[in-house]
């Protein structure tokens, strides 16, 4: 393997930047409830549009602008630890961490991986096929999805992206499995199983949706341990329990596979378009271009709650909403933030903001950490921190 062909720029005198002082008035946050506020800690300028969550490692923000290079924050006061530029294009929906390293997609069919307390290269794969989905992280191993169609690439829907499995330490090929499917979501693992989704080119139309096909794989040797096809076009992610994996695609359905078997256990209407999904436990959590935002029952589909937006029309959840200790958070279209208690869905606060983000957030200890579209990273203490 060759080295990564990148720069990496360390700023050695972030301890005495004291940028977050002036920025902190920039946010305009007031708190319509009795819950608390969020309080601004720091924004940082990253000179291009944030499409997907910072990711949060250690005591640093990582975050690959689009157009830009890496960029790390300290996570206390949003200074510049270090850049990581390229040559080549990096995508920057890609990016994955195991803790030590930082993983992501090189234009060319490449991934590389980094450290994240430096910036400094540490390995770089040839893989021959364009990702531009975050890898999933197992334990050690890398899940690499690939695509043939996306943003920046020349379409070829007749061609056959592959999973890979990847040495995290490494980068080593551990195997590889070809799929009938143009383009791969990030996989998911359960119970030893790795579930990967994508779409495939069929000649007989669909009127809305697309050619879905899952694939259930061992982790051993990527062989096919189950298929499953639907009409619901490109899953917008996964989730998975021991039992049940649920996705959602471009049809306005929320749907539960029997992960032994692949057969579908379930179908539920989400009432409108969503972006994305998350889980937790036995809990899959969405929200619908309609501001309701769903809790939905895995073993069986069931609503747990459902939660309507009250400010604003198409006031939707951005992105995934994200669980952590009990309590849902999540940024909407109009950028407000709020917290719902995650067992019954009930408002624990919500806060208007001036964030014109695109996708959610990251919450991190006391952190809760969003991308907007100009490129400005924000970072707000939690109430009650």
């Amino acid at each position: 393997m060759n080295p990564i062909n990148g720069t990496v720029r360390v700023n050695r005198h972030w301890p005495a930047i004291l940028m977050t002082v002036a920025l902190l008035a920039a946010a305009s946050c007031e708190s319509r409830d009795d819950a608390g506020s969020l309080v601004p800690v720091w924004t940082h300028d990253t000179g291009g549009p944030v499409g997907a969550p910072p990711i949060a490692v250690g005591d640093v923000v990582v975050v690959a602008p689009d157009g830009e290079p890496i960029v790390a924050l300290d996570m206390d006061t949003g200074a510049v630890r270090w850049t990581f530029d390229s040559p080549d294009r990096i995508w920057h929906r890609t990016l994955a961490t195991d803790g030590d390293r930082l993983f992501f997609g090189l234009d060319g069919g490449r991934l590389a991986a980094i450290d994240v307390t430096s910036g400094a290269p540490i390995w770089e794969q040839a893989l021959g096929i364009d990702t531009q989905h975050a890898p999933y992280v197992g334990e050690g191993i890398l899940y690499v999805p690939t695509a043939f169609v996306g943003p920046g690439l020349e379409p070829n829907p007749d061609g056959n992206a592959k999973v890979f499995a990847l040495d995290a330490a490494d980068g080593e090929i551990i195997w590889e499995a070809e799929t009938g499917n143009y383009i791969l979501q990030t996989p998911s693992q359960s119970n030893g199983v790795v579930f990967v989704a994508g779409v495939f080119s069929d000649p007989v139309p669909i009127e809305e949706g697309g050619h879905t096909r899952i694939l259930a794989l061992s982790p051993d040797d990527g062989s096919m341990l189950w298929a499953y096809e639907s009409e619901d076009g490109f899953a917008k992610g996964l989730y998975a329990t021991d039992e049940v994996l649920s996705f959602i695609g471009y049809q306005d359905f929320a749907n539960g596979i029997d992960t032994s078997s692949g057969e579908l256990l379930w179908r539920r209407h989400t009432d409108n378009w969503v972006p994305d999904l998350a889980g937790s436990g036995d809990a899959v959590y969405f929200g619908s271009a309609n501001t309701v935002v769903h809790a939905v029952s895995m073993p069986d589909g069931e609503a747990i709650w459902e939660y309507d937006i009250p400010e604003g029309t198409f006031n939707y959840v951005l992105g995934a909403p994200v669980p952590a200790d009990g309590v849902l958070y999540f940024v909407t279209q109009q950028g407000d933030v709020m917290a719902l208690d995650a067992e019954n869905g009930s408002q624990l606060w919500h806060q208007p903001t001036d964030i014109a983000a695109r996708t959610g957030p990251t919450v991190h200890g006391e952190l809760l950490l969003v991308g907007d579209a100009e490129g400005t990273v924000h970072a707000f203490r939690l109430p009650g921190t």
